[in-house]
């Protein structure tokens, strides 16, 4: 059985599973979604890290770290997707379909 170890994201994870353990935090919908999705192998939105990053940047490990150096460490986990209207600016067309 191949199982793909990624340290960054066990770091996070234990971050974020800490902060669920916090008894009086507001945003543990937001935490708990994130756990979620990275455990099912998949990335977090940027927004999701930047709520985050306000306590992270006060943990020891990242303590002497800049936010955008956490941003950078944390990169392979946060995606880069959005929807642009650039990406689709013809709509719904077919055309390429039907020559």
């Amino acid at each position: 059985m191949y199982y793909n170890y990624n340290p960054k994201k066990e770091i996070l994870l234990n971050h974020l599973n800490y902060y669920l353990s916090k008894p009086n935090l507001q945003m543990k919908v937001v935490i708990r979604s994130m756990v979620s999705r990275l455990k099912d192998h998949n990335c977090i939105t940027e927004k999701q890290f930047n709520s985050v990053i306000k306590f992270l940047e006060r943990e020891r490990q990242f303590v002497r770290m800049s936010r955008s150096q956490i941003r950078r460490y944390f990169d392979p986990l946060i995606s880069n997707n959005k929807y642009s209207k650039e990406n689709n600016d013809n709509g719904n067309d077919l055309t390429k379909f039907l020559i």
